[in-house]
């Protein structure tokens, strides 16, 4: 199971990641989980939204390009070790996580992992087999 992560290109200098959140904002989109990385020159924003296509097509409108991506998003113990858990049965499987962010939503209740991997087919049954849930597109929007 697989859910979409939208991904916006930016320069890297001020005020970026602000017309990214405000456009969100005022298009009454959340952000449920997000990731920004740098190079010297431009970002990547990395989220899961409550409503991709109407993200991506607000981000083209302010002139910002952005890709949707398969990932996976995978429910975790909020406790140590929880993460380790998932890592190590990838390596296990010789699957590569290629990058990963997590969220968490309330205290004592699962975290979620959202990761990019390079056989998601593979890591798809592997978690299955090891009865650790992956989440929807449809759940991640409905978190609190």
């Amino acid at each position: 199971m697989t859910t979409q992560q939208l991904s916006i290109f930016m320069e890297n200098k001020p005020a970026q990641l602000v017309k990214v959140t405000e456009t969100l904002k005022e298009k009454g989109i959340d952000i449920r989980a997000m990731s920004l990385a740098d190079t010297k020159d431009f970002g990547i924003v990395r989220m899961i939204v409550s409503d991709i296509e109407k993200a991506q097509s607000a981000m083209r409108e302010k002139g910002f390009m952005s890709t949707i991506t398969k990932v996976m998003c995978v429910a975790m113990s909020d406790t140590p070790g929880g993460l380790h858990t998932i890592i190590a049965l990838m390596a296990e499987n010789n699957i590569n996580v290629d990058y990963l962010y997590a969220c968490i939503t309330e205290i004592g209740k699962d975290a979620y992992i959202v990761m990019h991997v390079d056989n998601e087919k593979k890591a798809g049954e592997v978690l299955k087999n090891a009865n650790i849930r992956m989440v929807s597109t449809e759940e991640i929007a409905r978190l609190s």
